[in-house]
């Protein structure tokens, strides 16, 4: 089975041609891609070939987003807690009627639209899409999934009282698939955070959000299906939390809320398969309360590990040596940040990047989800390829702070 994000519900394009291949995505794609990027061919170099992917900075993991104007300041922001394990307990007393929970969760979840730039035979288009997002804080701090406003140029928000404001982005956790943005705004309704390590299989919940980009404050109720379900979503593995609440694109970002009305996970992914019926997840709020307010105060992950490269994937067609068969797939560097972690440890510009702690290395993002298991300060050794020469380097990590 694949699982793919609930991806933002892209909008009808105001230029179209059939001719550059920009028409309107199916309401019910499951696959539809959350970002558009440009096709670049493949280059012949020596004995191997470029993939058509462009140089990513690493660790992607924790990849800067471009922020929608100046970034927010995070001074004097209230730390996102998770209520006690007494008041989270879903006891007889605590429990609400559907009608009771969607009274109180509704006004904190809002609708997101987006705006990205895409290229099409020369020709640059915007790209309007649509999420979901919950209000954090009072005074404008949202939380959503790092997919919804990825390569975003224009980010508005949508509250339940049909009010828009303009966002800007905070910061982003692409690995745990969490954001933050904020409007300057204040007397919003927050919601009130749940624990989702109390959850039990069956319990009620009821999934709020903007499903098609256009149904916004739709709620949809379902239970517990499953706790910490390992999931891989496009490449990525995550503990979420499995609900059959009917989950639509669009409605990525929006909350899932336990019957005491408390917000317990972040709506992002559902299964792609076409003979899949009621499996959607959510992210566990517990998993990311670190990320979440880390992001609050820095606009960043605080520890992440940083390698300090710019890194390509390559194709490699040779049997000169190189790691694999005559057909086998690494990532080259293309450049290393002065001062880095990878200057310390003598990588240069053009080795080969074969594994890293004993794993094979064959793409960007495999490289990516490798990082992602490591700390600063951390040490790992790499298998490195120059001149047809294989050897061993030992790197220790620096902490990844996004550049200004």
């Amino acid at each position: 089975m694949e699982y793919s994000y609930v991806n933002p519900e892209w909008k009808q394009r105001q230029k179209k041609s059939s001719k550059r291949g920009v028409g309107i995505a199916v309401l019910c794609s499951m696959v539809t891609m959350a970002t558009v990027v440009g096709l670049f061919g493949g280059m012949l170099l020596t004995s191997w070939y470029l993939e058509s992917k462009p140089a990513a900075e690493l660790p992607a993991v924790t990849a800067e987003v471009s922020p929608v104007g100046d970034t927010a300041a995070a001074t004097d922001i209230p730390t996102i807690e998770t209520v006690s394990s007494a008041s989270a307990a879903l006891a007889s007393d605590g429990a609400y009627t559907r009608a009771q929970i969607c009274e109180i969760a509704a006004p904190s979840v809002v609708g997101i639209d987006t705006v990205t730039l895409a290229t099409y035979w020369g020709q640059t288009y915007e790209v309007p899409a649509s999420g979901s997002g919950v209000i954090l804080t009072s005074d404008g701090y949202i939380a959503t999934c790092a997919h919804v406003i990825e390569d975003a140029t224009k980010i508005t928000v949508t509250l339940n009282d049909d009010t828009t404001y303009p966002a800007t982005l905070v910061g982003a956790d692409t690995r745990n698939d969490i954001a933050i943005i904020k409007i300057e705004a204040t007397g919003l309704v927050a919601a009130e955070i749940g624990n989702s390590d109390m959850l039990t299989v069956g319990e009620d919940v009821i999934a709020i959000g903007n499903p098609l980009g256009e149904l916004r404050g739709t709620a949809t109720s379902g239970i517990i299906s499953a706790i910490k379900r390992t999931v891989v979503v496009e490449n990525v593995e995550m503990e979420l939390v499995q609900t059959d609440a009917a989950i639509s694109p669009g409605n990525s970002g929006g909350g899932l809320f336990n019957a005491s009305g408390k917000l317990i996970g972040i709506v992002n992914a559902k299964a792609s398969g076409d003979n899949a019926e009621g499996l959607a997840f959510a992210i566990p709020i517990n998993n990311v309360l670190n990320e979440i307010n880390d992001l609050l105060q820095y606009g960043y992950v605080t520890g992440k590990a940083e390698l300090g490269v710019v890194t390509q994937n390559v194709s490699l067609r040779s049997s000169y040596g190189y790691w694999g068969s005559s057909s086998s797939s690494c990532v080259q560097v293309v450049s290393v940040t002065s001062g880095s972690a990878a200057e310390r440890a003598g990588i240069q510009s053009g080795d080969l990047i074969l594994s890293l702690n004993g794993t094979r290395v064959t793409s960007n993002s495999v490289l990516s989800d490798l990082m992602a298991g490591f700390y600063a300060g951390d040490r790992a050794t790499l298998v490195l390829q120059r001149d047809g020469q294989q050897f061993e380097v030992t790197v220790t990590f620096d902490e990844y702070k996004p550049k200004n």
